[in-house]
């Protein structure tokens, strides 16, 4: 799941109507005069700017007038912009616009794209990537454009532009760029595949998505619950468009699941929905046409360089892996788990395994299905999204409870672990590394009676104040030590006074924990509408924090990206020494902390990691130092990547329903997806 998103919501502007009208009559006014006496690109620029400030109405008397006035702008626009200097200077503006970091502008500004025909795209994108622009800007860009091209269907050229983009950025290798757009804007596009005027635009750029990421199932799984509806509605429409769309998902699908397979209950609803279909086709060549590079090369040539071992996404499991690779950068929690001793619960184990494998492997990403199967949280299914803070609490609580539990048996029935002496409780590996201890304390207003409450901790949630503009981290953590007023509805229960009084409550950290976890909470409960609302403030990422007089150092960040609380996806940021690294799923590249503290919404900080001061990172443990069993695991695990390096065969698979003369791909378990005895489209 995911806690992030740039929620676009389509308001009555007052101002929007009398913006429209003013742009038009400068049109008007200088199409008349036939001449341009100002900086032609002022004028673009100025043009490009206001159509971006356009509101689109929600009602719809106002939205036919709206429309009607923006067919004439894009009219008047094109006999006016018709030299290629004003042409050049008008896309220039587009272009940045659309990448600027302050906020996307509104769709309508996508109009001045039918200054250009179809043709000459390819060379407008050329002139973008080769501009010097950086890659933030480029991701920003397309962020943007995929953003307009699932809400507005008015620009024909739209559509193009985005795939050509994309087909631009592949050939520059900005692959996490792609991986990020696709993660984030799939659903919502492969959802308008079912709207007629939407179609023509999305449908090359979805298939182009779901084609083209081959290193990870996440963005085909993220659209298997979205398949029955669309394919339904798709033949129920039954034009020469929908059953052309339809028949290139559903053998997209059946394709994707060949190369993915093992996900046999997540399968099981989209293989109802295409079953009936009966189609033939080649798998190989679906998955290699217009494919960005395979997550195992590019992965490959990342690890060998950098020496960092990705995590594959098994379905949704950014929200997993992200936080397992912020645990595994965090030295002394990695430390001491690899030293944990043998007879610890099976949590402890599989973690202990996979620390061991992130750390000395030489494949390029590991599956961590063991983890994922011991550590899911309850209510967490399968192959959905989840909430990556919820995962790393219920991760931590499990193995604190579980090393626990092993002192309880070795000490006999005491709670919990205890030195030699058995008086002394001993931290657990979790305490160690992230447990703190603070104090509330409640003050009556009324007879200045205290109350003190002591709490242990292993995050601190962070709130955002009301009516606040951009916050940095430790204004935030600032807000949280403030002192709370206990009144109205939250006043304070005063035993002296035998009743609710108004009062002051107050949270003091006493001891600070070697390592301090911090959530910040990007999301506000709105009554009205009872559900939770995406906040979108920009937070600034301090490198160094203070809390209580300990001071910290930003290590690792999660960051979540996405345009609403229930969709998006997670990756890492994390620090070994003086090197950055992104660990996004099982593509790890180099990168730097300027690059994080640039993050901007749709991407946003989620769980930050900062490391105490005075308690300094210990060295990465050589492998001399691992247990004879770790040992005998990575030698094991050495020899069967080099034993599948040397039988693995050139993948291809011509799957023929009807036809059972080539042998199923590996991982089907030796039969079809699909029941061949069907050859109609029936939903």
């Amino acid at each position: 799941m995911a806690v992030k998103h740039k929620v676009v919501e389509c308001v009555e502007n007052p101002q929007s109507e009398a913006k429209l009208t003013l742009l038009l009559r400068t049109l008007q006014n200088i199409n008349e005069k036939h001449s341009i006496h100002d900086d032609p690109g002022k004028i673009c620029e100025h043009i490009v700017g206001h159509l971006g400030t356009l509101t689109i109405p929600t009602k719809p008397e106002d939205y036919v007038r709206f429309m009607t006035d923006i067919t004439s702008v894009q009219e008047i626009l094109m006999q006016v912009c018709s030299s290629n200097d004003m042409i050049f200077a008008t896309l220039k503006a587009l272009y940045n616009a659309i990448s600027d970091p302050e906020g996307p502008p509104q769709p309508t500004m996508s109009i001045v794209l039918q200054l250009i025909s179809i043709e000459q795209i390819p060379t407008a994108v050329g002139w973008i990537l080769h501009s010097g622009y950086k890659e933030q800007n480029l991701e920003i860009a397309l962020m943007t454009l995929c953003g307009w091209l699932s809400h507005w269907t008015s620009t024909p050229n739209l559509g193009p532009l985005v795939l050509q983009f994309m087909q631009g950025l592949a050939s520059e290798h900005h692959w996490e760029i792609l991986v990020d757009a696709t993660l984030v804007y799939i659903e919502r596009l492969f959802n308008l595949l079912v709207l007629q005027e939407s179609r023509k635009s999305v449908e090359p750029v979805v298939l182009h998505m779901l084609s083209s990421m081959q290193h990870s199932p996440e963005a085909f799984h993220k659209i298997i619950p979205l398949t029955h509806k669309v394919l339904m509605c798709l033949d129920r429409e039954n034009t020469e468009s929908s059953l052309a769309c339809l028949e290139k998902i559903v053998n997209l699908c059946v394709a994707l699941m060949y190369h993915f397979p093992g996900y046999t209950s997540l399968y099981e609803e989209l293989v109802r929905a295409i079953e009936p279909v009966n189609t033939s086709f080649n798998v190989s060549q679906r998955l290699n046409y217009n494919s960005w590079v395979t997550g195992s090369s590019l992965a490959v040539s990342t690890q060998s360089s950098i020496g960092r071992v990705g995590l594959n996404n098994l379905g949704n499991t950014c929200y997993m892996n992200s936080v397992l690779q912020a645990l595994f950068m965090t030295k002394m929690f990695r430390n001491d788990i690899l030293l944990t001793s043998r007879d610890m619960m099976p949590l402890f184990y599989k973690l202990q395994v996979l620390f061991a494998l992130l750390q000395h492997s030489r494949r390029p990403s590991l599956s961590p299905s063991d983890i994922l199967n011991l550590a899911r949280p309850p209510g967490f299914q399968p192959g959905h999204q989840h909430d990556s803070s919820e995962f790393l609490g219920y991760l931590l609580d499990v193995l604190h409870e579980q090393e626990r539990s092993v002192y309880s048996v070795r000490m006999g029935d005491g709670p919990g672990p205890s030195s030699s002496d058995g008086h002394q409780p001993v931290a657990t590996i979790v305490q160690r590394s992230f447990g703190g201890r603070a104090v509330t304390i409640s003050r009556c207003g009324t007879c200045d009676t205290q109350s003190q409450r002591a709490d242990n901790f292993r995050e601190l949630q962070l709130s955002f104040p009301n009516n606040c503009g951009n916050q940095s981290v430790q204004m935030l953590l600032d807000y949280y030590l403030q002192p709370e007023k206990l009144c109205g509805d939250n006043q304070y229960h005063c035993d002296t006074c035998h009743g609710l009084t108004d009062g002051e409550r107050v949270t003091q950290v006493e001891e600070p924990p070697a390592r301090l976890v911090l959530t910040l909470k990007h999301f506000r409960y709105d009554p009205a509408s009872q559900q939770r609302t995406k906040l979108l403030q920009h937070v600034k990422l301090d490198s160094f924090i203070n809390l209580e007089r300990a001071n910290y150092e930003l290590y690792a960040a999660v960051v979540h990206v996405g345009s609403s609380l229930d969709s998006g996806h997670y990756y890492t940021y994390a620090r070994n020494e003086e090197d950055w690294y992104k660990f996004n799923d099982c593509v790890v590249t180099r990168t730097t902390a300027e690059e994080l503290c640039s993050v901007r919404p749709p991407e946003t900080p989620y769980i930050l990691f900062y490391s105490k001061h005075d308690c300094i990172d210990p060295e990465a443990l050589p492998r001399s130092a691992l247990s004879p069993r770790l040992e005998a695991i990575l030698a094991k695990d050495s020899a069967d990547l080099d034993s599948e390096r040397r039988r693995r065969p050139t993948k291809s698979y011509d799957v023929r329903n009807k036809k059972n003369d080539e042998p199923p791909p590996p991982g089907c378990g030796g039969g079809s997806f699909i029941n061949s005895g069907s050859n109609r489209y029936v939903c």
